[in-house]
């Protein structure tokens, strides 16, 4: 025996059935993007930016050594990370507040930042390589200046595994800056600077453990073992560990504006 349902009954329209919460991921995706500036507009100012100014600075030495002073190699891929890391940190204050008013879970909102962080750090390993290709084509912009083309980056795994490397640290970056803006609202001030004092001390002691103990050969035995995937493998599993934490974190900082 079929049973058909009358179309006007909330029951046939779907209306009181319960929603997954993630069916609001999206959503929470497109919520870091609602001012395009702060994950798009200005990281790729930052970006060609930072390069226009490093190739500047390589025809400048070039002019001023007179000749050929041989290849040079930049930092100034590290601008956009650094940029993101702060948006991201920007982003977990500014957008935080406005998810809650909008009824999303904390766990919804953390995934939907999470994927778009993803998204961003995709396009900036996918910029990297082809910035990659340009120094190549280009002999660093006629003034062997380099600052992707980075021999420790694409020694091992050419550019695929430069981008990948690159976008891996981007994505680390950008978690790391989310967690401490996201720590702010979870403690107060005074515990936030002890946390920070506290992190800085365990690192002194790392560093002093590994050079009392004349451990310093095998980290760098370890450290040029790995390639650039293998490397954007570890930096991944930081990544997931750190987005673990920011859950951990977010599940009872007080969204205040």
């Amino acid at each position: 025996m079929s049973i058909t349902l009358d179309p006007t009954t909330p029951e046939a329209q779907g209306v009181g059935t319960r929603r997954s919460s993630f069916a609001r991921v999206p959503a929470a995706f497109r919520l870091q993007f609602t001012v395009p500036s702060a994950m798009i507009g200005v990281p790729l100012v930052v970006f060609f930016g930072a390069w226009a100014v490093a190739v500047g600075i390589g025809h400048w030495v070039r002019y001023l050594a007179g000749g050929d002073p041989g290849p040079g190699y930049t930092g100034a891929a590290q601008a956009t990370v650094w940029a993101l890391a702060f948006m991201a940190a920007y982003s977990a204050s500014h957008t935080f507040p406005f998810a809650m008013a909008l009824s999303y879970s904390r766990r919804v909102f953390v995934l939907g930042a999470f994927l778009a962080f993803a998204a961003v750090s995709a396009g900036f390993g996918a910029l990297f390589s082809i910035a990659i290709l340009l120094e190549r084509a280009t002999n660093g912009f006629w003034a062997e200046s380099y600052s992707f083309d980075l021999p420790f980056m694409t020694q091992n795994a050419g550019v695929p595994g430069a981008g990948l490397l690159a976008g891996a640290l981007c994505l680390a970056a950008m978690m790391v800056g989310f967690f401490w803006s996201i720590l702010y609202r979870r403690v107060s001030l005074l515990l936030l600077w002890v946390i920070i004092l506290g992190l800085v001390a365990l690192l002194a002691v790392v560093v002093m453990v590994t050079t009392q103990n004349e451990w310093w050969p095998h980290v760098g035995d370890w450290l040029a073992a790995q390639s650039a995937y293998s490397f954007a493998g570890w930096v991944l599993l930081l990544v997931l560990g750190v987005t673990a934490l920011n859950y951990g974190v977010i599940r009872r900082a007080v969204p205040t504006v």
